[in-house]
């Protein structure tokens, strides 16, 4: 027994996995989290004790954290100060003394060596040395150390490990001969009755046994997804529910072969077993269509008689049945008697799979004839009524399933769905849709005529034959000239076109605000990683300074300037977590969508420039068309200058003639007093000039923007030029260099604040630029005004 050593047996690719999963080379990890390190250790060896007889438990080992031997010195400051000394003075010379301080150099010839003074290796040994080491005072005064400090032998951690910026230790267990999760589940029952914790300390348990947690909640999503869809499938190849059911009972009778050969074979059920149950329910099914299929056949064959169709049915398909299940049990056996690397993931697959197959065969054979007889009697009871099977139903449960599980988690959507859902859902692009909707329905309007007016007319005034008064029936149309509602339709197609264009510009406008909001967002997720790796290392600095004064190897300054610092990255990160909320909020806005979503996080990259010539913008397209409606509302107020047609048809009788008089009139209508329509045709005339010096007006105010827009993507670019050349270099260079430096005692923790500072102010003026650039490449692209 060699005292302070504890052995572990295990393998290689085993340790390395256990290692990767949770960081412990063990099948089980009981970490204990919590501050004090002895109070750690103490749990740590009450665990060990109270589970070294749990049945399967083996190799139970606890993390070495405390009992490293050190020497202690413990400075007296009133004696130090007494004599005119500092603790920084005495640190140099006790590091010198014992680890050596470079003093000069040394050359030979070309080379050059440096020159380090220290202490005979005879005064390195034991406390004594340490004891008698001489300061020297302001004065001249040599004093030994121990006149200064108290120095003795202590033990101190041997090593601090942490989980989630946690301290924490590790109870490390390896399983044999039991299944892991009875083996956590008598550990979990001992240690939550009888380990009493102080407030602040906590249990977890980790290794193989969090990836068996995995496994089981993926295999309850995919064993019931694989028994859904073998049902599907069964219906689809049969399109019967009852022979889909029927052959559907090999699975459980599967199922029982399966848990008897493991438990025969004294197995543990495992997620490789488990695997093996979603194979063996795929093979299980295979005799059943076998055996159905053959039925039918001799069914259509013409026999009818059910009993003597079972008989022969079962005698001809008994080897093909044999054959089936012995192919597949035969290929796994290897498998199943396996003992090479990988047998353990191996042996359960392939029990569970022969086990299965030899039940599902024998079983199959005697269970399947009788539910086909049963079956197939109330069938022909049932002749005449068909049994439709509801499929909606189970895929709606599927689904339903399948939405619950997806519901939790919002959408994560990239730029082209985020426009796509923002097309559908924005009002504003609606209501231009509607007007443009309207102004198509509105072309085939300009042929609308007046109401024809339908008449009688009783006039005694008018006397006709042996003085009877004339009773006139009569039909009158008024009608436009002609060319006028040609110009009808000329203005109203212009009307549809201005809108047209109108909507193509509330589409750029739309895309450029949710492919500017998008980019924002995507620089405010890229920003808080930034703040939130900050805020992760100021917190272990401020804790470190708080340590470190604690010990007395810093000053107070230092202690209160790195939780001010903290405190500020604090506030900063969770600024940037707000701008992100705002952010995400006001794609949200422009989209309109109803349903919540957020964004796809990606490497933000700069966004490529497409640079448009100005006579190929929309806005210059869209004061085309509104020309165009002024000057067709033009056309159509000239010809209303043009007359209107009346056209009436009359006839009248009286009760002394025994004929009819007809009649007709053809009537035009001249405007005379034109006075209005001159008004309003010089007034189209004026619109027509109005919206020719707004178009060049517009086209000169988007000229000089585009060219300021360009002129701000150069400068942007400059800034990010720099960075890719030389900044991200410098950057990387900075934060290794003073990390390096500051842990070798080089630099002292206000230049490493500095340096990081530094670093990280290089990548955040890095970011702004990069979005500065990728806003302003928007807006060139989109450019409107």
């Amino acid at each position: 027994i060699i005292p302070g050593m504890e052995v572990e047996f295990t393998q290689p690719i085993e340790m390395r996995f256990n290692e990767l999963i949770t960081g412990v080379r063990a099948d089980i990890a009981i970490k204990i989290f919590g501050e004090d390190l002895n109070l750690l250790s103490i749990k740590g060896n009450e665990i060990k004790k109270l589970i070294k007889n749990v049945e399967g438990a083996s190799d139970i080992t606890v993390e070495k954290i405390a009992g490293l031997p050190q020497m202690s010195i413990v400075y007296d400051r009133k004696k130090i100060a007494r004599y005119g000394l500092n603790i920084e003075d005495i640190n140099r010379m006790i590091s010198m003394g014992f680890s050596g301080a470079v003093v000069g150099s040394v050359f030979e010839g070309e080379k050059r060596f440096d020159l380090a003074i220290r202490l005979d290796e005879n005064n390195r040994t034991d406390i004594s040395s340490l004891e008698n080491l001489y300061i020297d005072s302001p004065t001249g005064i040599k004093i030994p150390l121990h006149e200064l400090a108290t120095i003795s032998f202590t033990k101190g951690p041997a090593k601090i490990s942490r989980d989630d910026t946690k301290r924490r230790i590790v109870v490390g267990i390896n399983v044999r001969n039991r299944d892991l999760q009875s083996v956590v589940d008598d550990v979990q029952d001992l240690i939550e009755t009888n380990i009493k914790l102080p407030v602040g300390y906590s249990i977890t348990y980790g290794g193989q046994f969090e990836n068996l947690q995995n496994a089981k909640a993926r295999l309850k999503v995919a064993v019931p997804i694989a028994l859904v869809l073998i049902f599907f499938l069964l219906y689809f190849a049969f399109n019967s529910a009852s022979e889909a059911l029927m052959i559907y009972s090999a699975i459980p009778l599967s199922a029982v072969g399966g848990v008897f050969l493991l438990w025969l074979r004294d197995m543990p059920f495992s997620i490789s077993a488990g695997v093996g149950f979603i194979a063996l329910f795929g093979i299980a099914v295979l005799n059943g269509i076998v055996l159905i299929e053959h039925f039918k056949e001799l069914k259509q064959e013409g026999m009818d008689d059910i009993n003597e169709r079972i008989i022969k049915g079962t005698k001809e398909r008994l080897r093909p049945v044999i054959l089936t299940a012995a192919a597949a049990a035969l290929g796994f056996l290897p498998m199943a008697i396996s003992t090479n690397a990988g047998a353990e993931v191996q042996r359960p697959l392939a029990t569970v799979v022969i086990g299965g197959l030899v039940s599902a065969t024998l079983l199959t054979m005697l269970v399947l004839p009788v539910l086909y007889s049963i079956f197939d009697k109330k069938r022909e009871t049932k002749k005449h009524k068909k049994a439709n099977i509801k499929i909606i139903g189970l895929l709606a449960i599927l689904l339903s399933v399948t939405m619950q599980s997806k519901a939790q988690e919002l959408n994560q959507l990239e730029l082209n769905e985020v426009y796509k859902l923002a097309l559908e859902n924005n009002a504003d692009l609606k209501v231009s849709s509607l007007k443009v909707d309207e102004a198509d329905v509105l072309v085939s309007n300009a042929f609308s005529f007046e109401k024809t007016e339908i008449y009688y007319n009783y006039d005694e005034n008018n006397l006709a034959v042996n003085d009877q008064p004339l009773k006139v029936f009569g039909i009158q149309q008024n009608f436009l000239f002609p060319t006028i509602y040609f110009a009808g339709k000329r203005l109203n197609k212009a009307t549809y076109n201005m809108e047209s264009s109108s909507f193509e510009i509330n589409k750029i406008i739309l895309e450029r605000n949710v492919t500017s909001s998008y980019f924002q967002l995507q620089y405010e997720l890229e920003k808080e990683n930034v703040y939130k790796k900050l805020d992760s290392f100021y917190k272990t600095f401020a804790y470190a300074a708080k340590r470190r004064f604690e010990t007395g190897e810093t000053n107070y300054l230092e202690k209160i300037t790195a939780q001010a610092k903290q405190k500020e990255l604090q506030t900063l990160y969770r600024q940037s977590q707000e701008d992100v909320t705002s952010a995400l909020v006001n794609l949200q806005q422009v989209v309109q969508s109803e349903n919540e979503f957020t964004i796809k996080p990606i490497s933000l990259e700069k966004v490529e420039l497409q640079t448009l010539a100005i006579n190929e913008n929309l806005g210059i397209s869209y004061f085309e068309s509104k020309k165009n409606v002024f000057q067709a509302k033009n056309s159509f107020e000239k010809q209303q200058l043009l007359p209107d047609i009346s056209l009436n048809y009359f006839q009248g009788s009286n009760s002394n003639l025994d004929y009819n008089l007809t009649g007709y009139q053809i009537g035009l209508k001249i405007p005379i007093l034109f006075s209005g329509n001159a008004s309003k045709i010089k007034a189209s005339k004026i619109s027509q000039e109005i919206v020719e010096q707004q178009a060049k007006d517009y086209k000169i105010k988007l000229s000089s923007k585009q060219i300021q827009l360009l002129s701000q993507l150069r400068k942007y670019e400059e800034a990010l030029s720099y960075y890719e050349e030389e900044g991200k270099a410098l950057s990387e260079e900075i934060f290794k260099t003073a990390k390096f430096s500051y842990k070798n005692g080089e630099i002292d923790y206000f230049q490493y604040i500095l340096s990081l500072e530094n670093a990280f102010g290089i990548l955040l003026t890095y970011l702004d630029n990069l979005n500065l650039y990728n806003q302003t490449v928007i807006k060139i692209n989109y450019l409107t005004l």
